[in-house]
């Protein structure tokens, strides 16, 4: 440690150089003052009256601010020797101070770190002797001084490393979104937990929990809403735990807790009720809303299950959770204990009492095509209105369904759009439309259903998407790609949902019979704030191209977001920038407009993608064959499309944007002849690096003219 060092060191001084005394000051930080951090001298008295100096960096401050380890500090040399002869601001202290008369000498030595332009300390020796500083002396001083700050240097390299290997430790072991420990975390926890449990006679409750109607909350307000209630919770389940006790976030909204040190299901009962309180407690939003979630959870008890593994006891949870989930109607509260016989009834909750009622409307989003601007889908949407005519959007009323609520409700608002299609065909539109079905209710008796539907309408099967959530387990498990494949089978189309809100299904997609592919809106919604995920956008779309299937785009919201998926040539677009949900009647209407065909890019945002759209082509033929785009029409910007964009939309910035373009084109043009001249050749730097410089210049022309928007 520094101060360590600097005990050592005016020890030494004091005992080897035969100087009365020596110490060193450091800045106080915050002040004016600098401190005397350590001292040695060969009296008690001296020792005393050293440690009360109060050198000052200020030099208006006499005489504290013109002590000579003042003028070391503030000028950055080396100072001295002089005596009180010579230094009025030393007669003056050692007036105040009469132990301090002996000293007739002093140096002083500021102390460097390497590569810094501040001094760290200032290293000074006091002798009773006129001769006492040698220059052979003066010498190791100025030695020692450097020495010390190099030493100085290596501590606080140490402690740095130190510090990011804990915090690096810290992050590979925690969540990156709420800071709870994560999968690795708990994998390490559960085996300690279980040795204790052994170790104490104990119960240990390894409990798994999802929240339930989670989705409906990212749909509604935006997956940053989505992103607030998971860190909410993650501050609030720590908090009704005990500190015995331990959660994880296994990713999406699953969390793992272990509750340790138990002495019956009496202690477990009162904990999981104070869990189910916290997570019931509503949770504000940035945004001003107010949203309200429940949770379903199933438990495992250690050592009443026949295993002594963390991965048993966490499959066994898992598979109490999945009860929980599955009778939602009938369980008493929120967890189900593994091997627990679920047979009491909960209470109807408003909404279900609503959907009793058949106060569901059913209401459309149309889906465009981004080439022809001619809406071919429509997604329907569930909607409950109560009885005061009040509208409950999804957010509300999902959290309070069980999963036989959902099986019902996919089932009604697919007899409603069968019902209304026809009715659409007859207005000269002949659209598909695409219905949610939560993953759970996938099952025989859904595929019995689906086919009798189909039978009774008049409706062609494939004008019928099932869109099945992307993030469930469900889509991990063998049966249901059975199921899906007998799905299919009857002639729907199916989709996958929210693609990018979990990774797992996306190593499966090869597997699934899936028709198309959602991108999640929350990675559109954000273009104007994170242009770069139009990278993801593009990768995605290689993706469904290279599966054969459909690619729809979820969350065009603004009219530049709409430019640049259509610029990026996305197939199929949908968002409030296109039109919002809407009952039949006014479907009917909206259908009837004309359709636009505006020129793109129309918006700084477009004109990010264009270039995007433009390195990327140009990129993946330069790899199949450098040959194939000579260097002449790479060198000419002027002749690339993308010039007379940024003619016609970088108003007073087209300077900046067209060097920057050129700059470009030079970039790929030298790299294009240097891989035909030798094909081993494969850098892209500098390529990549002119690249993302025109992408940052064109997003910051476009925050520029956004405040300066703001501030009309």
């Amino acid at each position: 440690e520094p101060q360590g060092m600097f005990q050592q060191l005016v020890e030494i001084i004091v005992e080897q150089t035969e100087a009365i005394a020596a110490y060193i000051v450091v800045p106080e930080i915050g002040s004016e003052w600098l401190q005397v951090a350590t001292a040695s001298a060969d009296r008690p008295d001296l020792q005393r009256a050293i440690n009360a100096l109060t050198p000052s960096r200020d030099p208006a401050h006499f005489p504290y601010g013109n002590m000579l380890p003042s003028l070391a500090f503030r000028e950055k040399r080396p100072q001295g020797p002089v005596g009180p002869t010579q230094s009025p601001a030393m007669r003056a202290v050692q007036q105040q101070q009469a132990s301090l008369s002996r000293i007739q000498s002093i140096m002083a030595y500021p102390v460097f770190l390497p590569n810094e332009q501040e001094p760290t300390a200032v290293l000074v020796i006091n002798s009773h002797s006129h001769r006492h500083f040698t220059l052979p002396l003066q010498q190791l001083l100025g030695q020692l001084s450097g020495t010390l700050g190099l030493t100085l240097m290596q501590w606080r390299n140490k402690n740095e490393l130190i510090e990011k290997n804990d915090e690096l430790k810290k992050i590979a072991r925690h969540d990156g979104l709420t800071g709870l420990p994560n999968r690795r975390f708990l994998e390490n926890q559960m085996e300690k937990a279980i040795a204790r449990a052994e170790r104490h006679n104990r119960l240990l409750a390894v409990c798994m929990m999802d929240l339930d109607g989670f989705k409906p909350v990212n749909d509604t307000y935006g997956h940053q809403a989505g992103d607030e209630v998971l860190v909410a919770l993650g501050k609030r389940l720590p908090e009704a735990l005990r500190k015995s006790d331990f959660v994880a976030r296994l990713g999406g909204d699953e969390f793992v807790m272990l509750l340790e040190d138990l002495e019956d299901l009496d202690a477990l009962f009162q904990i999981l009720k104070k869990i189910e309180e916290t997570i019931a407690a509503p949770i504000p939003l940035s945004s001003g809303e107010t949203v309200q979630i429940r949770a379903s959870m199933g438990v495992a008890i250690y050592p009443f299950e026949d295993t002594d593994t963390e991965d048993q006891l966490l499959r066994l949870a898992d598979q109490a959770l999945y009860e929980s989930k599955t009778h939602k109607a009938d369980r008493e509260h929120f967890w189900v204990l593994f091997g627990e016989e679920i047979h009491q009834s909960a209470p109807r909750t408003p909404a279900q009492h609503l959907l009793d009622a058949k106060a569901l409307e059913v209401w459309y989003q149309p889906i465009m095509d981004s080439q022809t601007r001619r809406v071919v889908g429509v997604e329907a949407l569930a909607r409950l209105r109560d009885t005061e005519g009040t509208l409950w959007p999804p957010a509300k009323f999902l959290p309070q369904l069980q999963d036989v609520d959902f099986f019902d409700l996919s089932k009604k608002v697919l007899t409603q759009a069968l019902a209304d299609l026809p009715i659409l065909d007859a207005q000269g539109c002949r659209l598909w439309a695409s219905v949610n079905i939560d993953p759970v209710s996938i099952s025989e008796d859904c595929i019995t259903c689906l086919r009798e539907m189909i039978a009774q309408g008049s409706v062609d099967p494939s004008r019928i998407t099932l869109e099945i959530l992307e993030g469930s387990n469900f889509l991990e498990q063998q049966a249901a790609l059975e199921h899906l494949s007998e799905m299919k089978a009857l002639g729907v189309h199916l989709a996958l949902d929210d693609v990018g809100s979990a990774y797992s299904s996306l190593l499966r997609l090869k597997d699934l019979p899936i028709d198309e592919i959602k991108l999640d809106q929350g990675f559109i919604r954000t273009l104007g704030n994170r242009p770069q995920d139009l990278h993801f956008v593009a990768a995605i779309q290689d993706l469904a191209a290279g599966l054969g299937v459909n690619l729809v785009v979820e969350g065009v919201e603004t009219e530049d977001i709409l430019d640049a998926v259509t610029v990026m040539s996305v197939p199929l677009l949908q968002g409030y920038a296109i039109a919002k949900p809407m009952p039949l009647a006014e479907l009917q209407t909206f259908l009837g407009r004309a359709p636009i065909h505006p020129s793109h890019p129309n918006s700084l945002l477009g004109l990010y993608a264009k270039q995007l759209v433009h390195h990327n082509v140009l990129k993946k033929a330069i790899h199949q064959d450098p040959r194939l785009v000579d260097y002449t029409t790479l060198l000419d910007a002027i002749s690339c499309p993308v010039h007379a964009d940024i003619q016609r939309l970088g108003a007073d910035n087209v300077g900046l944007l067209d060097e920057l373009h050129q700059e470009y084109h030079r970039a790929i043009a030298v790299l294009g002849a240097q891989m035909i001249a030798s094909p081993a050749t494969n850098d892209w730097t500098d390529v990549e690096h002119a690249q993302e410089t025109l992408e940052q210049a064109i997003m910051g022309i476009c925050c520029k003219r956004k405040q300066a928007q703001n501030r009309r």
